[in-house]
């Protein structure tokens, strides 16, 4: 019998996450599950199971928690689950000048966005990279290569995937593995989001996509063993235009932009 294949998804129970989920569902892949233990884990859960002749396993805890990512590998050990693809999912961010966000809130950023993800990479690389072929996604962001001002920490933290992402493909290029950044631009998720790109103005929403638009394309890219996924294709003409510019005129469009990240009153007029 031919072994089961699984595909780890965290941050699974919404949004980008969720679309990931059933994205690879739809693909035929047993899914598990890793998000907080709220009752969207286990809609989403049942809404898999009933929708996908597949597996569907779900685990619910905070990744934050300093045991979280060896809890996660013990409970697919324990099931004998093989882990065939990776999705590093969980994070989260938030904009304001740098000295207004509590310091404990970059703390929690970077050790989800993060830490987390390098333990969970760690932890299952040796398994991923035994397989004749296997997948790790990272969930980045169009900020992974954009610095953006008034969101410095959450930029900081995706720069740090988009770095440890292309240094891992490369390190495992002669093995089965391979690694994987997907960088979105905005991606409508909830209400905190929409305002988010309400902020914007008109930029915002000409590049804005959804998490089902997202998804197909992200899973495709890493499947086609693409280095960096970029969705959309506004998203790549804008970062093309950005890279030919000069750093001080790059900053100088990244300040305007950033501007969207700061509460309505610290915003700059004209």
């Amino acid at each position: 019998m031919q072994e089961k294949k699984y595909a780890l998804i965290t941050g699974s129970s919404q949004g980008i996450g969720r679309a990931l989920a059933e994205e690879c569902a739809r693909r035929g892949l047993h899914v598990l599950m890793v998000a907080l233990d709220t009752p969207e884990l286990e809609a989403t859960r049942t809404y898999l199971a009933s929708t996908y002749p597949i597996e569907v396993h779900a685990l619910g805890l905070d990744l934050t928690q300093a045991t979280a990512p060896q809890q996660v590998f013990d409970w697919t050990q324990e099931n004998k689950w093989t882990v065939n693809v990776l999705i590093n999912n969980a994070g989260f961010g938030r904009g304001d000048r740098f000295e207004c966000i509590d310091l404990r809130v970059y703390q929690a950023m970077m050790r989800l966005n993060n830490q987390v993800m390098i333990e969970l990479a760690y932890l299952f690389l040796p398994q991923l990279k035994s397989q004749s072929k296997s997948y790790l996604l990272n969930l980045g962001s169009m900020e992974s290569i954009l610095p953006m001002p008034n969101k410095a920490i959450y930029t900081a933290t995706k720069h740090f995937m988009y770095a440890f992402s292309l240094s891992l493909h490369e390190e495992v290029a002669n093995t089965g593995l391979s690694v994987s950044i997907l960088c979105p631009g905005p991606v409508l998720t909830n209400e905190d989001g929409l305002k988010r790109i309400k902020g914007g103005g008109w930029g915002a929403k000409m590049i804005l996509m959804l998490p089902d638009q997202v998804a197909p394309i992200a899973i495709k890219g890493l499947f086609s063993g693409k280095r960096v996924i970029v969705p959309g294709f506004m998203n790549k003409v804008l970062l093309g235009i950005n890279s030919l510019l000069p750093l001080p005129l790059q900053m100088r469009l990244l300040r305007k932009i950033g501007q969207a990240a700061l509460p309505p009153e610290r915003r700059v007029k004209g």
